[in-house]
């Protein structure tokens, strides 16, 4: 797993060595307690064959992030269909699409909208 910084946005970027489904996540938890007043995307458009299930892990960070830290939580899940997920996780196909998304939500928190 990779692991960057952009302004106030961090990203975990899924390496092909990397394991898949629960055992990532897992691994992202774990760095997640150092920068969970972040803005976090997770990066999974390198996974050839990603399944709902894959996204569907992060639900639970993803809804914490959102709703006690109120900061955004995007994945990015590359070609994926998304019509299987929820709408309360926030996906993208692609990473610079998913850096978008936290800009606009931070607008939208500036101005009390979320």
């Amino acid at each position: 797993m990779q692991i960057s910084q952009q302004e106030n946005t961090t990203i975990f970027l899924w390496e092909a060595h990397d394991p898949i489904g629960a055992d990532f996540r897992n691994q992202v938890k774990a760095h997640y307690k150092n920068m969970h007043q972040q803005n976090i995307v997770v990066d999974l458009s390198k996974v050839t064959e990603i399944d709902p299930i894959h996204v569907l892990e992060f639900s639970e960070l993803s809804v914490y992030n959102k709703e006690q830290v109120k900061k955004s939580f995007v994945i990015v899940v590359g070609h994926m269909k998304v019509d299987a997920l929820p709408e309360n996780i926030s996906v993208a196909p692609t990473l610079q699409e998913a850096l978008d998304l936290v800009d606009m939500e931070e607008i939208e928190r500036d101005l009390g909208y979320l």
